[in-house]
């Protein structure tokens, strides 16, 4: 029988739910928003938001079990996202873990929805997360989705 000995470090902690909202004004229909997002998402899919690095392929399947995927040439690949809700053109409903490895473990619900707003377009981004939430993972994640569709997507679609 072999015999495993360890030093185990158990570590109780309060969960903590974040909810935040945002919205971006983007010069494009949101027809046309819609399928940059989706169909186009390697292509703003900005560097910095690239977990296996520059060089990594970002593809969004836009169905219900859809996946929001990281893969990189070496085999290596995340998933960031899983849909649980698509209304096309209009929102998609996005169901994230982060791991403890990234500050978790954190459940992230994430909402994008696209409407039409005075001849432009509107992205809301709305953000839920629950588990290991500190200021400082709630302030980061904020401002990165603030930045990868501010910075990203809106650049891009009005490029």
């Amino acid at each position: 029988m072999t015999e495993i000995t360890a030093d185990i470090t158990a570590e109780i902690t309060d969960a903590k739910i974040l909810k935040y909202e945002f919205e971006i004004a983007i010069k494009r229909s949101a027809a046309d928003i819609w399928k940059l997002m989706v169909n186009e998402i390697d292509a703003w899919w900005m560097n910095d938001f690239r977990a296996l690095g520059e060089g990594s392929k970002v593809m969004l399947n836009p169905q219900v079990g859809g996946q929001l995927i990281e893969s990189a040439a070496d085999g290596s690949s995340l998933e960031w996202y899983r849909v649980q809700m698509v209304s096309p053109g209009k929102s998609l409903y996005l169901v994230g873990y982060m791991a403890p490895d990234w500050g978790g473990p954190t459940t992230s619900m994430l909402k994008l929805a696209v409407e039409d707003r005075d001849g432009s377009g509107a992205l809301t981004v709305s953000d839920a997360l629950m588990g290991n939430v500190t200021q400082a993972s709630a302030s980061s994640a904020e401002s990165g989705w603030k930045m990868l569709f501010g910075d990203g997507l809106k650049q891009f679609a009005e490029g």
